[in-house]
């Protein structure tokens, strides 16, 4: 039925469309920062189904053209008063082009993956430089002696104040 390529079930106005990449299709006459809502994405490895809609994939696309589409007929008749009208009419159309169709939570899984592949590779080269540093620092000494907390200036605490209840109590 389909290619096992990219595509999505879009969301334009009041109706569904399924559009694929490259795609050309014409649709009611849009405002033109169009509104798109994905409610379906499929490509060659999943198939991501909205609820109702699906934020972390987008559709870009871009209004190729404005024009009116085919005209319609609209006749009034009424038989035996000779009443006959006969309106034509042109409704607005937008004909877009479906540029590209991207998933951001498939990106987002392809940097996790390279993080986490960074940091197993850096908490290698650390370990590694724990090693060498473990040798140095047991061939030299160590000096036994612990600075004292108030070498940076630190006050001491502050005495409570003794209440004049208290040196009544010890008399």
């Amino acid at each position: 039925m389909f290619n096992m390529e990219k595509y999505a079930v879009i969301k334009l106005g009041s109706k569904q469309y399924l559009v694929h990449e490259g795609d050309e299709i014409e649709l009611e006459r849009q405002k033109s920062p169009l509104k798109i809502d994905v409610l379906l994405y499929a490509d060659e490895s999943d198939v991501l189904i909205g609820n109702p809609y699906l934020s972390a994939v987008s559709v870009k696309t871009s209004v190729l053209e404005e024009k009116l589409g085919k005209k319609v007929r609209v006749a009034r008749f009424k038989k035996k008063s000779r009443y006959d009208k006969v309106k034509g009419h042109r409704q607005p159309v937008s004909v877009v082009k479906i540029d590209k169709i991207s998933n951001s939570e498939k990106k987002e899984e392809d940097k996790e993956k390279t993080i986490k592949k960074d940091v197993k590779t850096s908490a290698k080269k650390v370990e590694k430089s724990n090693e060498k540093k473990k040798t140095t620092v047991s061939s030299t000494k160590v000096s036994s002696k612990v600075p004292s907390g108030n070498s940076r200036g630190e006050k001491k605490p502050a005495r409570k104040k003794s209440t004049g209840k208290n040196l009544k109590k010890e008399k």
